[in-house]
């Protein structure tokens, strides 16, 4: 079995058990729980606005996912933010997702972001999410109009 097999199985069986992945920011814990429907909508909205080469993510998944972290640094925080919150409240407060992701722009270091990010696409299969991603907006372009 090669590292990535493994690497896959691993995730398959925390996602099966909805096994969080936590990391610290100075003293403070946060986790990444498995993302429901609805934080998918909203991580979707996201992680295309990461612009993100596919292609390359599948060569050189680490020199991609820092290029993205170091482009897109605001758009990385929101999305940790939005993947740190559990209720649904809070996924719905603008004002609440902003704060947590100003402190991590000003606390994380670039290690942080691609890690969170790693995490994230651990936690969703990135091929899936996208093609289900991309779906959504064609629907949305032919929804009949009144």
């Amino acid at each position: 079995m090669t590292q990535k097999e493994r690497m896959t199985e691993a995730a398959v069986t925390d996602a099966v058990t909805e096994k969080p992945i936590k990391f610290n920011v100075g003293k403070k814990v946060f986790a990444i729980h498995p993302p429901t429907l609805g934080k998918m909508q909203i991580l979707s909205k996201l992680y295309l606005a990461l612009e993100i080469d596919e292609a390359k993510l599948n060569q050189e998944p680490h020199l991609e996912s820092m290029r993205v972290c170091s482009d897109k640094t605001d758009v990385i925080c929101t999305l940790m933010s939005v993947a740190t919150f559990k209720e649904h409240a809070d996924l719905l407060d603008d004002e609440k997702i902003a704060e947590r992701a100003d402190f991590f722009k000003w606390h994380c270091q670039p290690e942080h972001f691609s890690e969170v990010m790693f995490a994230l696409l651990t936690h969703v299969n990135y091929a899936n999410f996208m093609i289900s991603t991309r779906l959504t907006g064609i629907f949305r372009q032919n929804a009949p109009r009144d």
